[in-house]
């Protein structure tokens, strides 16, 4: 065989390969991003009846919305398993983490009032000091805590007093921050070994420091700060961070997952630091909240406010990220969830309470997921088929929608495939 016939044979048999090992890769891409629940507006409520079982979570109610309506929105199951009383779209829980949200929405509005910086360090605005004692000069700032990088950290005994009921909840949490922070209540104030801005520790007592400060420097409870400036003017009427009598006949009972594989009513209460953790609402008026960060509505903040609340925050040097990235309180990452590509919006959770709000910026749709039992390994396939199937029914509208025309569905598909096909990687 000549040499010429050889090198023939070789490429014929590189380029063969190629196109195997090409087909092979296309075939895993499409295979890994493909819709498996195929949700529409006429199959959707079969589809998430299936993927719920009583014995795993009591009660959720879901919404799928884009800027200025909501597509979808239902209650599953039970509010009250005792009683038979079904979770509806005015059931009102507890959103916990998702709570600390607003903590981001109100420094905003604070700075727009003059009255802070999110780039001030928190001693300017603090009748007391602040400080990393491993790292005394290296300023904490607003960011920091907004971040989640301020070197704060974790306190069990913090925890361990949190819960109280609900009529022991002041509406300012002053004391709290003073008894921790001064009155060395809670024992040594925690730090980390590192410098502030560059370690990610999620902390609930830098949350509620952030509350505070805002609270400090508009010279009112934060509870009432945020009903002037964002409940009252989205006209979120079953939204409190306190039980109220109008509440009674609407508020869902708590199921925590137990070891032999069934659920149990749970009871809890508020906690004392209640901005981390204690906004009360139902799925339409949270829905209203996220659609109005969502369209950047200017009820609540100007465009560049919201831009500096929601645009990334942390650069490669932060170590320990368990997100992708971060704005002020609002997370940027792939959703834990079975949605492999970035949104934005946050989780929240204990061992009763389970909730989701994301949205995708580019496509201007969101997804919101509240419920009344803890997650565990117990109904963690249940949530991950149920946040599926309403991020299959936005796939679904967008691309049908007739109102869009035939680039605008090809520049959804586009993105839709190149999000999921990145987030495999």
């Amino acid at each position: 065989m000549t040499i010429k016939r050889k090198i023939k044979k070789y490429l014929k048999i590189i380029f063969s390969t190629l196109i195997i090992v090409c087909t092979g890769f296309i075939a895993f891409i499409l295979n890994e991003t493909k819709d498996e629940v195929d949700a529409n507006l006429s199959n959707i409520d079969a589809k998430l009846q299936a993927f719920y079982n009583k014995e795993r979570m009591a009660g959720f109610a879901v919404s799928v919305f884009n800027t200025d309506s909501i597509i979808y929105s239902n209650g599953f199951g039970y509010a009250d398993m005792a009683h038979d009383i079904p979770y509806t779209t005015n059931t009102i829980q507890y959103i916990a983490s998702i709570s600390k949200t607003t903590i981001g929405v109100a420094l905003l509005k604070a700075q727009e009032l003059g009255l802070l910086h999110i780039d001030d360090p928190i001693n300017k605005h603090l009748p007391f000091e602040v400080i990393n004692p491993q790292f005394p000069n290296h300023q904490i700032t607003i960011k920091h805590l907004a971040t989640h990088t301020s070197s704060l950290d974790y306190n069990e005994k913090v925890v361990e007093s949190l819960y109280i009921d609900e009529a022991e909840k002041d509406k300012s949490i002053e004391e709290f921050i003073k008894n921790y922070f001064v009155n060395d209540y809670y024992g040594v104030v925690n730090f980390t070994n590192h410098e502030p801005g560059k370690n990610w520790n999620y902390s609930n007592i830098g949350a509620g420091l952030a509350a505070y400060i805002i609270e400090h420097t508009a010279k009112m409870p934060f509870s009432e700060f945020t009903h002037k400036y964002i409940f009252d003017p989205l006209q979120m009427e079953n939204t409190n961070w306190f039980e109220t009598a109008s509440d009674s006949t609407k508020l869902s009972r708590y199921y925590a997952p137990e070891k032999n594989s069934t659920i149990t009513e749970f009871k809890t209460s508020g906690v004392q630091l209640y901005p981390a953790r204690d906004i009360l609402t139902n799925i339409m008026d949270l829905t209203k909240y996220c659609q109005a960060i969502l369209s950047q509505n200017h009820k609540i903040l100007s465009d560049h406010s919201y831009e500096l609340m929601l645009d990334p925050k942390l650069d490669t040097s932060v170590t320990n990220q368990e997100v992708d990235n971060t704005g002020l309180f609002w997370m940027i990452d792939r959703n834990q969830y079975g949605i492999t590509y970035q949104l934005t919006g946050s989780n929240g959770g204990d061992n009763c309470i389970n909730t989701m709000m994301w949205f995708d910026p580019v496509n201007k749709l969101g997804y919101i997921f509240i419920g009344n039992t803890g997650a565990s390994e117990l109904n963690k396939v249940n949530h991950i088929w149920i946040y599926r199937t309403l991020v299959s029914l936005g796939d679904h509208i967008l691309i049908n929608n007739p109102k869009n025309t035939f680039s605008q569905k090809v520049g959804y598909r586009w993105h839709n495939l190149y999000n999921r096909v990145r987030g495999l990687f």
